[in-house]
C-alpha cells in the first residue's frame, strides 16, 4: 500500500457511513489529526478510494448498497496495493468482534468516543507485527 503517509502529511481516512449525522461527527472529530473524506454508500466509497488512495477505511457494517464484508472485499480488490488496506469496522452489532475478524479489520463499537475512534485508526495503521 502507499505507506509514505509521513511524506504526504496527515494519514488519509475514508469514512463509509450512511447516517448523515454520524458521518458529520466522525469527519469533525477526525479532521484535526487526519485528512478525511466521507461516503454515504459503498459505491461512493469505492470510487473515492480508487481516486484518493486512503491509508485506512472506516466501514459501517450496514450500508444501503452493500454489506461491510462485501465493501471490504471490493475495496481490497481495487488494485494490488489495496490488498492489505487497513480497515476499521464501526458498528453497534453485538457480534462486532467476529464481523471485524472475518475481514481482518479492527473493531470499534458504536457509539464510540473520539479516543476510541482514534485508537482504532492508529491500531489499523500500525504495521501488522505491532497489532
Amino acid at each position: 500500500m502507499n505507506q509514505p503517509t509521513q511524506r504526504r502529511g496527515k494519514p488519509r481516512v475514508l469514512v463509509a457511513e450512511d447516517d448523515d449525522d454520524i458521518r458529520s461527527v466522525f469527519e469533525m472529530v477526525l479532521a484535526d489529526k487526519y485528512e478525511v473524506r466521507c461516503s454515504g454508500t459503498a459505491a461512493h466509497a469505492l470510487a473515492t478510494a480508487a481516486s484518493w488512495s486512503p491509508d485506512v477505511v472506516m466501514v459501517d457494517w450496514t450500508l444501503p448498497d452493500a454489506s461491510g464484508d462485501d465493501l471490504v472485499r471490493r475495496l481490497r480488490g481495487i488494485a494490488p496495493e489495496f490488498a492489505e488496506l487497513p480497515v476499521v469496522v464501526v458498528s453497534g452489532a453485538p457480534t462486532l468482534k467476529q464481523l471485524a475478524a472475518k475481514v481482518g479489520a479492527v473493531p470499534c463499537p458504536k457509539p464510540c468516543d473520539v479516543d476510541q475512534l482514534a485508537a482504532a485508526i492508529e491500531l489499523a495503521l500500525a504495521p501488522p507485527r505491532e497489532r
